[in-house]
């Protein structure tokens, strides 16, 4: 488990008492029903009104209020900079169910709603993509490999300058000695000749790991997090989430499926449940890329795989995490793997970020200097 989202690092007993304020509520996306019976009161207390697209059921999950005294609007305009505002409350996110009526997997169509879950305080983050950007850069070098040179590399050779140096109509340039060889008389060993030493070569002792923060790390996560609501910022790194938007809302960010899909162990039940959320467009995204040329290409390195869905799940040995081999650039992590690696590849917000419900529940639980700011008058004097 990272350090990123450990719940203890920097804990502070005033911050605990955030889990009691809960904030705008997230509908929440099912991949597979629970049993016939809960589908069946999903269906009683949500009726149907016939105006769904692509003859998919209606959207039939109604977001419930927040925590009594809390404005949401408020915070966020309070702990956000001005030119980094989000566009009105957190967003809803629906549990969908994508079973047939005999309880298997739907081959087609769309997801039902059926039911919401509160966002936890962690999405009223403010957007900060400086910060973002500062601790990838930062994360990144953590992964690096030092880099070094044989201390004698290029001069195991016996080559000297003649003595004198001068006077003899040739430049003043070491030259290898040997008696009839074919490296007689060449130039060897020193930096300008071929085969010499390099001038300046790299060392291994070369400091290339860079710190960062605890309090900037774990606030960079934060922001990140809380970025995957906005479609907006989904749609400015290049996803294809344009049939999900026109199928469930612009406001149905984050996209939260049920605790069924980490248990999901085949390809075939992934690309299922992709195709019924409408995002089988940004996989297909991958394919179009351009092979590189030039110097990468001479080294085999012509093709780079992007980046798809990100799935974070609720259990560390899930086994959505071998299901998705076979499927470029999706990629599944528990919470306490997840990292500002993941949510933002190349340091560019945001990833396409599909959470479980029980994932959404563990990052509530996450604990950071900044959420104790966000916490409401009557909670912060218990």
């Amino acid at each position: 488990m990272t350090s990123n989202t450990d719940a203890n690092d920097g804990e502070n007993p005033k911050i605990e008492k955030q889990d009691s304020v809960e904030s705008a509520p997230a509908p929440v996306i099912e991949g597979v029903a629970d049993d016939d019976a809960a589908a069946t009161e999903a269906a009683e207390n949500n009726p149907t009104d016939g105006n769904s697209k692509d003859g998919a059921p209606p959207l039939m999950a109604a977001a419930t209020e927040p925590a009594a005294g809390f404005d949401a609007s408020a915070a966020a305009a309070e702990n956000n900079p001005a030119d980094n505002k989000p566009a009105g409350d957190l967003p809803p996110a629906a549990i969908a169910d994508v079973t047939t009526e005999s309880g298997d997997r739907a081959a087609s169509g769309s997801a039902t709603i059926l039911e919401s879950v509160d966002l936890p305080r962690i999405f009223l983050t403010p957007y900060r993509p400086d910060l973002i950007h500062k601790v990838f850069v930062n994360l990144e070098s953590h992964s690096f490999q030092p880099q070094g040179r044989h201390p004698t590399a290029g001069m195991d050779v016996v080559a000297d300058t003649h003595d004198p140096p001068t006077g003899r109509g040739i430049a003043r340039i070491a030259r290898a000695q040997g008696g009839g060889g074919g490296r007689r008389g060449e130039g060897a060993e020193v930096a300008s000749t071929r085969g010499g030493r390099q001038a300046h070569p790299p060392v291994a002792e070369k400091v290339i790991y860079k710190k960062i923060n605890k309090k900037e790390k774990k606030l960079a996560l934060c922001s990140a997090v809380a970025a995957t609501a906005s479609k907006d910022l989904i749609e400015s790194r290049g996803h294809k989430v344009a049939k999900y938007a026109e199928q469930y809302g612009d406001d149905s960010f984050p996209i939260v499926v049920n605790d069924s899909v980490a248990q999901y162990a085949t390809a075939l039940e992934v690309v299922d449940l992709l195709g019924q959320l409408h995002m089988m467009d940004d996989l297909a995204r991958l394919r179009n890329r351009k092979p590189r040329s030039g110097r990468s290409s001479l080294r085999g390195r012509s093709k780079k795989t992007g980046k798809s869905v990100l799935f974070v799940i609720h259990d560390d040995n899930a086994a959505l995490k071998n299901a998705i081999g076979a499927l470029p650039g999706v990629d599944a992590k528990s919470v306490g793997e997840l990292s500002v690696l993941d949510l933002a590849p190349g340091a560019t917000p945001i990833r396409l970020t599909v959470f479980t419900k029980s994932a959404i529940t563990q990052i509530g639980q996450i604990q950071s200097t900044h959420l104790q700011t966000m916490i409401i008058p009557e909670a912060r004097t218990q």
